[in-house]
């Protein structure tokens, strides 16, 4: 995991999958920021616990990002019914 962060920001570069153990290391990191970006491009998998993870930073206000995620991600999405709550034209660059 690659970590840039700054008074306002947090970018993470994730070289492994984003689950629980990714989650854990994020929140360790975010403190009191408001903007996080994730680069999920070396990701295979985003699971159910990432996905929460993110949906609590949402509804917390945090301006989130994230990069090139996986086909599994929106689909566990649609999974979730949250395809359709989230502005996913803001969340996610290409």
């Amino acid at each position: 995991m690659n970590v840039n962060k700054n008074k306002e920001s947090l970018d993470i570069e994730l070289n492994t999958d984003f689950n629980l153990f990714a989650v854990r290391k994020i929140d360790g990191l975010l403190d009191e920021r408001t903007e996080l970006r994730i680069d999920l491009t070396q990701a295979r998998f985003i699971n159910s616990k990432a996905v929460l993870y993110l949906n609590k930073l949402l509804k917390a206000n945090i301006n989130v990002r994230l990069k090139n995620p996986p086909k599994i991600f929106f689909e566990t999405l649609h999974i979730l019914g949250l395809h359709e709550k989230w502005d996913l034209k803001s969340i996610v660059e290409p």
